[in-house]
């Protein structure tokens, strides 16, 4: 009987220590990839599509994320063409499906990515001017200034459990073509 209390009493006393283990094992933070759409045409629409050069630039981050990353849970862009297109051969590669979100709404968009998609990865495409306003949002601070206009070769890789309490690496590639 002493020796079952011994053990029991061990055991509580060794728990705090067990857990605290656990959660520093744990993942609780999110990885979120934001990306500007490719390269889109000038057909004098509001909302125009890809180019030959955007599709073949949207192919290529699908293949950065996949030998980057095992998984792509979750893939979001705003509603217009060029950025779903952008989105889309990730989404396809990785099984998952384009959720739209409102670039009105930001702070709100932010939240729900950290709080939902903790341990995960996740795919954002966004534009000139929203691509770093929501990385600026997840760090809690004005880091990043607006695009250029041409610049569609910055990716924004954020590890984030808060908003305010994240780092972000900035890969300025062209996107070789193999």
């Amino acid at each position: 009987m002493k020796k079952v209390l011994l053990i029991l009493c061990l055991g509580l006393l060794a728990s705090p220590f067990l857990n605290a283990q656990n959660s520093l094992l744990s993942n609780d933070s999110a990885t979120l990839i934001f990306v500007r759409h490719a390269e889109k045409s000038d057909d004098g629409t509001s909302n125009p599509p890809l180019t030959k050069e955007g599709e073949g630039r949207a192919i290529r981050i699908m293949q950065m994320l996949k030998k980057s990353y095992s998984k792509v849970d979750a893939v979001y862009s705003t509603p217009y063409k060029r950025t779903q297109s952008t989105a889309e051969p990730t989404a396809n590669e990785f099984d998952v499906v384009v959720q739209e979100y409102d670039p009105r709404a930001p702070n709100v968009f932010v939240k729900s990515l950290l709080k939902n998609h903790r341990g995960e990865v996740v795919l954002i495409v966004g534009h000139s001017n929203t691509t770093p306003f929501l990385v600026n949002l997840v760090l809690g601070e004005e880091k990043f200034k607006q695009l250029d206009e041409s610049a569609y070769n910055e990716i924004f890789i954020v590890e984030a459990t808060d908003i305010g309490e994240g780092e972000v690496t900035v890969k300025s590639t062209a996107l070789k073509k193999n």
